[in-house]
């Protein structure tokens, strides 16, 4: 996977829950740097449960798994790094690449 060069990695927890939520820090939320540099963003499932990846709609029957202790890495385009969503149960950690 080819990721664009970066100069600044952003890490933090979120607690999932079964509405769907940005795949952000509350900082780069807060921040409004969606689109301000990211190039890609990182989530490493630290809970017991699985995680799920998709748009605004995501649930568990149609969300993109992510397995208990597993991460992945998700290149963002500019424009479109808001539209990244997240549904489970427990914590993950992610990682921003700017």
């Amino acid at each position: 996977m080819f990721l664009r060069s970066f100069n600044q990695i952003k890490t933090g927890k979120l607690t999932l829950s079964s509405t769907a939520q940005k795949l952000a820090l509350k900082s780069t939320l807060e921040n409004s740097r969606m689109d301000g540099g990211r190039s890609a963003v990182e989530i490493s499932n630290t809970s017991e449960n699985t995680a799920y990846i998709g748009d605004s709609t995501v649930s568990s029957t149609t969300g993109l798994p992510i397995a208990a202790g597993t991460s992945r890495v998700f290149p963002v385009q500019f424009g479109s790094a808001d539209k990244i969503y997240v549904v489970g149960s427990g914590d993950v950690i992610i990682a921003e690449y700017f």
